[in-house]
C-alpha cells in the first residue's frame, strides 16, 4: 500500500481537497472568461474574416473560399449554425456568446480529460491552461483556437481510454472526435498522431499488438478526412507572400510569452513539468515498470509519449508551414500539454497533489492581482473608429484604411456613404484578399488611383481621412509612408482626430485617424 500511494494514490482528505481546489480555479477560471465577454468589443479582423467567410450564401461558396483562412471548416460550420440558430445571430454581443461557451467547452474538456485517465480532479490542467490568459483570449476570440484545443483534450482522453480498455463504442467515439478534431485546426492531426503513438507504446509495453490495430484505424479516419482540403490548398498560391520562414528562436520567444501567463517565470515552470514528465516517463519505461501498478504505469507511458511527440509534432508542423507565429499559435499544443503534465505527474508523484494546490492559489492570485487589465482588453478599436468616422465624414470625403487587411474590420462597421479604399486599393473586402494583393503588388504603380483620387478630392474642398498605422508591416513599396507624405506636402492642414487608444487594445489593431483638408501644390 505504501509503494501504491507513493505512486499516485492520495489519502481521501488530500483526494478531497484536490476537487475543492480544482473547483475554485474553475469558478475563477470562469469569471475571467466572462470578464473578457464583457470587455472584448468589436470583432478584429481574424475573427472578422471567419465570420464573413462562415455566414457566405452557399456552403459551396465557403468552401471553395475556405483557403483565405486559415483552419479546416468546423468553426465555420459551428459560426453559421449559431448565426442561424440564436436569437443575436450575427451581432458582436451574439458571437462573443459563441466565444465564451467556447471557452468553457475547454475546461470541460480538461474534467472530462481527468476523470477519464486519473479519476481525479484536472488540478495542473486547469492552473497553467485554465487561468492563462493568452489561452482566455485566444480561446473565447472567433477563431479555431479553442474548439480545436478542446478538441485535441479530448482525442487525448478517448485514445487513452481506447488504449487502456478497448471496446466498440469507444472505437466509435475515438473515430468521431479524432476526426473533428482535425478539421478544426490542422496541426491537431500533429497532436493526433502524438497521442495515437502513445497508444502504441502502452500497447507494445503489454503485448496487445491486436489493439494497436483499432488506434492505427483512428489515425487513419482523422487523415482521411483531411484529404479534400489538398486541392484548395494547392490552389492557394498567394501564401507565398506570407511565409516568411519558421525560427525556431523566434518560436521560443512567443512560447515563452504564451506561456508566462501570469508572470513570466511560469514559463520555466512550463520548462520543469515538461522536463520532469519527460524523466519520469524514461524511468518508468526503463527501470521501475515492473513495480508500479498498472494503471499508474499505463498513465505515464501514455501521456508521457504522448507530450514529447506532441511538442515535436508541433514543431514540424510550425517548421512545415513557414509561417511567422503569435501567442495564440501555442495554444493548442498549451492545452494538450498541460493535461499530458496533469496525467503524468500527479500520477508518479505523490507530493505533487499539496504541491499543485499551493500552485494554483497563488496562480490564482496572482492572476487576479497582474492580469485582469489584459483580461479586459479590447479586441479592435476599429469598431470605433468606424463609427466615429461614420458620423462625421461628408459625402464627398474619401476614406483610406491603411494596412489594407483592417478593411475587412472596417468593412464591418463602416455605415456612411462616403468612398472609402485601402492602400492597395482591391475588388473585396470581405475577406484578407491575399491573392488580391498579390496581384496589385505585381502592378507597375498600385496606387496611383488613390493618389489621384486624394488629390481631386482635396481641390475640391472635401477632407481625406486617413485611418491606420502608415509604418504597419510596410512593404517594399512603403505604400503608407507614401500616401502619408503626399498628404502632408499637398494639403493645407492635417489634423489628428483619433489617437492610438491608450487603454488596453489589442496592439494587432489599435489604430489611429488623421484629416487632411485643403489643396497645396
Amino acid at each position: 500500500m505504501t509503494r501504491l500511494r507513493h505512486f499516485g494514490e492520495a489519502t481521501p482528505v488530500l483526494r478531497y481537497c484536490n476537487w475543492i481546489t480544482a473547483a475554485l480555479v474553475t469558478l475563477s477560471a470562469t469569471y475571467l472568461h466572462v470578464l473578457f465577454l464583457l470587455n472584448a468589443g468589436g470583432l478584429w479582423r481574424d475573427e472578422v474574416q471567419l465570420v464573413h467567410l462562415s455566414l457566405l450564401p452557399s456552403f459551396s461558396e465557403v468552401w471553395q473560399n475556405l483557403p483565405h483562412d486559415s483552419c479546416p471548416i468546423l468553426m465555420h460550420l459551428a459560426v453559421r449554425g449559431w448565426s442561424a440558430a440564436a436569437s443575436l445571430g450575427n451581432t458582436d454581443a451574439g458571437l462573443r456568446v459563441l466565444g465564451l461557451y467556447v471557452g468553457l467547452f475547454l475546461l470541460l474538456a480538461f474534467w472530462f480529460a481527468s476523470w477519464t485517465m486519473r479519476n481525479g480532479a484536472p488540478l495542473l490542467a486547469l492552473t497553467l491552461a485554465g487561468l492563462n490568459v493568452t489561452i482566455i483570449r485566444a480561446g473565447d476570440s472567433l477563431r479555431g483556437y479553442g474548439l480545436g484545443s478542446a478538441l485535441a483534450v479530448l482525442t487525448l482522453a478517448v485514445i487513452w481510454r481506447l488504449s487502456w480498455r478497448p471496446n466498440l463504442a469507444v472505437f466509435s467515439c475515438a473515430v468521431a472526435v479524432a476526426v473533428l478534431s482535425v478539421q478544426t485546426l490542422y496541426q491537431n492531426a500533429f497532436l493526433l498522431f502524438a497521442a495515437c503513438c502513445g497508444g502504441f507504446v502502452l500497447c507494445a509495453v503489454e503485448r496487445r499488438w491486436r489493439d494497436t490495430l483499432l488506434i492505427f484505424a483512428v489515425g487513419v479516419a482523422a487523415a482521411v478526412s483531411l484529404l479534400p482540403y489538398i486541392p484548395l490548398i494547392a490552389r492557394a498560391h498567394w501564401y507565398v507572400i506570407y511565409k516568411v520562414g519558421f525560427r525556431f528562436s523566434q518560436g521560443w520567444k512567443q512560447l515563452s510569452v504564451a506561456t508566462g501567463s501570469p508572470l513570466t517565470v511560469f514559463t520555466w515552470l512550463w520548462v520543469a513539468l515538461w522536463i520532469g514528465a519527460l524523466a519520469a516517463t524514461v524511468f518508468v519505461l526503463f527501470w521501475r515498470r515492473h513495480r508500479l501498478p498498472e494503471r499508474v504505469r499505463g498513465i505515464i507511458l501514455f501521456a508521457g509519449t504522448s507530450l514529447f511527440l506532441g511538442a515535436a509534432g508541433y514543431a514540424f508542423f510550425l517548421k512545415l508551414a513557414e509561417y511567422p507565429t503569435h501567442p495564440w499559435h501555442y495554444e493548442p499544443l498549451m492545452a494538450f500539454s498541460a493535461v499530458c503534465f496533469d496525467a503524468v505527474v500527479l500520477a508518479a508523484w505523490r507530493w505533487m497533489r499539496p504541491a499543485a494546490m499551493v500552485l494554483a492559489a497563488l496562480t490564482i492570485s496572482m492572476t487576479f492581482l497582474f492580469e485582469l487589465p489584459a483580461v479586459k482588453c479590447r479586441q479592435t478599436n476599429v469598431d470605433l473608429i468606424a463609427g466615429r468616422v461614420s458620423s462625421e465624414v461628408a459625402p464627398n470625403d474619401y476614406v483610406i484604411v491603411y494596412p489594407f487587411y483592417c478593411g475587412v474590420t472596417f468593412e464591418r462597421y463602416y455605415k456612411a456613404t462616403a468612398s472609402w479604399t485601402t492602400l492597395p486599393p482591391l475588388e473585396d473586402y470581405t475577406l484578407q484578399r491575399w491573392d488580391l494583393f498579390k496581384a496589385k503588388m505585381q502592378t507597375k504603380d498600385p496606387f496611383a488611383p488613390v493618389i489621384d483620387r486624394i488629390t481631386s478630392t482635396l481641390q475640391s474642398g472635401d477632407r481625406v481621412w486617413f485611418v491606420g498605422n502608415p509604418f504597419a508591416e510596410r512593404s517594399s513599396f512603403d505604400w503608407g509612408v507614401q500616401v502619408t507624405h503626399f498628404l502632408s506636402a499637398h494639403s493645407q492642414r492635417t489634423a489628428v482626430v483619433v489617437d492610438p487608444s491608450t487603454n488596453c487594445v489589442n496592439p494587432f489593431e489599435n489604430l489611429s485617424v488623421f484629416v487632411a483638408t485643403g489643396w497645396k501644390p
